[in-house]
């Protein structure tokens, strides 16, 4: 394993799951407060943005249409050229407080993203499964709010969620038709260590769990058993995914709040997006086919 690498300082936050585009040696991120889209070309080693125009809340790689986009009130495809979206499905429309946390492709080329409402005063979370015909169900667990998007096994066959202000990270298996089996705590965080934020898994299987309030970044294997830990100097961890040439580096998004009182912003790792070889090769990115 590498040292942490600081690969770009960006103040304030990183929103939504990274994502590494191979055909463009680059990594791609927003940020919902300036509203922007940036892009960090390893080759080059520069980063550039655009504004987004809108409040998006996450991207992901789309064959078709450049980047299926997640909003505050649905789901749409972004042009990154004309900088509009066009809308899909508002699965929403009639709550005023809709919220996303995020959305991710899977391996059949379908989009997840999950959602949270707040219903007779209390909050709801939904999943939603957009198809490559571009019809929308939704997919629910009762009781549980995610924090982030999910994340899915090597085979498409397991779901990964974190919850947003629990300690948990639940594990949903899913038959040949992407129904759910069952649905069972895979791992649980200490409160010492914070609350479970982004998730990736590697080409081995295992899941790299962000940890928000926490300070590291921590690795479990497919039975739910830590394996790696590494600290980090930025309390807010918010987010993973693999990248680079080979795949083997695993590009990591702090928040840009939250830094050590006793450590000065270039001491810490806060608002920053930063890059460690972990000795494992991450998943290529999954491409939505509608």
């Amino acid at each position: 394993m590498t040292n942490l690498e600081t690969v770009v300082y960006i103040e304030n936050s990183c929103n939504g799951q990274p994502v590494w585009i191979d055909t463009q040696s680059s990594l791609f991120w927003i940020e919902h407060n300036q509203q922007k889209l940036y892009q960090y070309h390893e080759p080059s080693k520069t980063v550039t943005d655009c504004e987004l125009g809108q409040p998006i809340l996450s991207l992901s790689p789309s064959i078709k249409n450049g980047f299926i986009a997640t909003l505050k009130d649905g789901v749409g495809f972004f042009d990154i050229k004309t900088r509009k979206v066009s809308y899909i499905s508002k699965p929403e429309p009639f709550f005023s407080d809709f919220q996303s946390t995020g959305g991710i492709a899977d391996s059949q080329g379908n989009y997840w993203t999950s959602t949270s409402i707040s219903s007779k005063g209390r909050r709801q979370s939904h999943i939603y499964q957009l198809s490559p015909c571009l019809s929308i169900d939704r997919f629910s667990h009762e009781g549980i709010e995610s924090a982030a998007e999910p994340a899915f096994s090597h085979d498409g066959r397991t779901l990964y969620q974190s919850t947003k202000n629990g300690q948990h990270i639940y594990a949903t298996k899913l038959n040949n038709e992407l129904q759910p089996i069952s649905t069972d705590v895979f791992c649980r965080i200490s409160k010492s260590e914070g609350q479970p934020h982004g998730l990736c898994v590697d080409s081995e299987d295992n899941l790299w769990v962000c940890h928000l309030g926490g300070g590291l970044i921590s690795c479990y294997d497919k039975q739910g058993t830590r394996i790696e830990k590494i600290d980090i100097l930025a309390p807010n961890v918010m987010h993973c995914t693999f990248g680079g040439e080979n795949l083997d580096t695993l590009f990591i998004a702090t928040n840009g709040t939250g830094y050590d009182q006793y450590l000065s912003k270039k001491q810490s790792m806060t608002g920053c997006i930063l890059s460690i070889n972990v000795g494992v090769k991450g998943l290529k990115a999954n491409y939505f086919s509608g």
